[in-house]
């Protein structure tokens, strides 16, 4: 049966098995793992060096005086649908853009050592219910191809999804148009709607455009140019918590997200961080994809910073 617990016996509890929050079942794996973790630039191994590793394998540090956690990881999605922004590794690398060497338990416990408040993951009984928890900010830091190292809000990296249909209302085609067979263009008599799959470029507008000067058929030609450019996220990221339930099995209780759910994009009651929209995971339904234009290579290093968004505030104030 799922039970919660408070935020200050989930501390104590790690606090109280093993030292500089560490889990006994991550102890025990970071033995038997031998990878070497990818190198960063020397800037950023400075800015490691100045914050406390909080796991064996030294991909978890904290950083007090700047009121930040950092988080090695690595790209493991440059482009594709995604439900997080970030997993831990072997778990859903297939639709999250970074991976890291560091399960949910020991961030959690960091995140309230930074004095990070959690809230409540998302409810679907018997309504949607949004998650809620502190804001965070959460940004992402790697060295770009040109040799520079880059800091970009992680809002940047996750786009409305673009590989689908956009629809824009069209009572009849005009008359005499075929509409060409090599174009993303398609006529749905039924609904009365114009299709196109995908992102509209300018230069495809300007095209289809000639096609017809009828008024409505133009029209509907803008509208679906315009609702199909991709838009950053927008939401909230928030530190819902994640939760605690009994293994039926074994009879162990085991902290939900170390399954995969670290940094979600799509909403579930076992994300330790969320955004405070709804977000489906559904194939069909899911609304955001990896921005390929923003997010680098797979395998490149990057360090996830993770900030409560009122201490980002403070600091742009003063």
């Amino acid at each position: 049966m799922i039970s919660r617990i408070s935020c200050l016996l989930f501390t104590i509890l790690l606090m109280s098995v093993v030292p500089m929050w560490v889990t006994a079942d991550e102890k025990a794996t970071s033995e038997d793992q031998t990878a070497t973790p990818p190198a960063l630039p020397e800037k950023l191994q400075k800015l490691l060096k100045q914050a406390t590793p909080l796991n064996p394998q030294e991909t978890l540090f904290l950083d007090r005086p700047a009121k930040a956690i950092y988080l090695k990881a690595t790209v493991a999605l440059q482009e594709g649908l995604l439900e997080m922004l970030c997993c831990p590794e072997q778990t859903k690398e297939h639709e999250s853009i970074l991976a890291t060497n560091c399960t949910a338990t020991p961030i959690h416990t960091a995140l309230l050592a930074l004095g990070a408040q959690s809230g409540e993951p998302v409810s679907f009984d018997p309504v949607f219910k949004a998650p809620t928890g502190e804001v965070l900010a959460i940004t992402i830091l790697w060295k770009a191809d040109d040799g520079t190292v880059r800091e970009q809000d992680s809002h940047e990296w996750i786009q409305t999804v673009t590989r689908r249909y956009f629809t824009a209302p069209l009572t009849t085609l005009p008359a005499g148009l075929t509409l060409p067979e090599d174009s993303d263009l398609m006529y749905d008599k039924t609904n009365q709607e114009l299709l196109h799959f995908g992102t509209m470029s300018a230069e495809e507008e300007k095209m289809h455009l000639t096609l017809s000067n009828d008024p409505a058929f133009q029209k509907a030609i803008r509208e679906l140019q315009k609702s199909s450019q991709p838009s950053p996220l927008e939401a909230d990221w928030v530190f819902a918590g994640s939760i605690i339930d009994v293994d039926p099995t074994t009879g162990q209780k085991r902290y939900l997200a170390d399954g995969g759910d670290l940094i979600c994009v799509a909403n579930f009651p076992s994300a330790m961080i969320d955004i405070a929209i709804k977000s489906s995971a559904s194939d069909g339904q899911r609304g955001y994809e990896a921005n390929p234009q923003a997010v680098p290579a797979p395998g490149t290093p990057v360090v996830i910073k993770i900030q409560r968004q009122k201490d980002v505030a403070a600091k742009q104030a003063n």
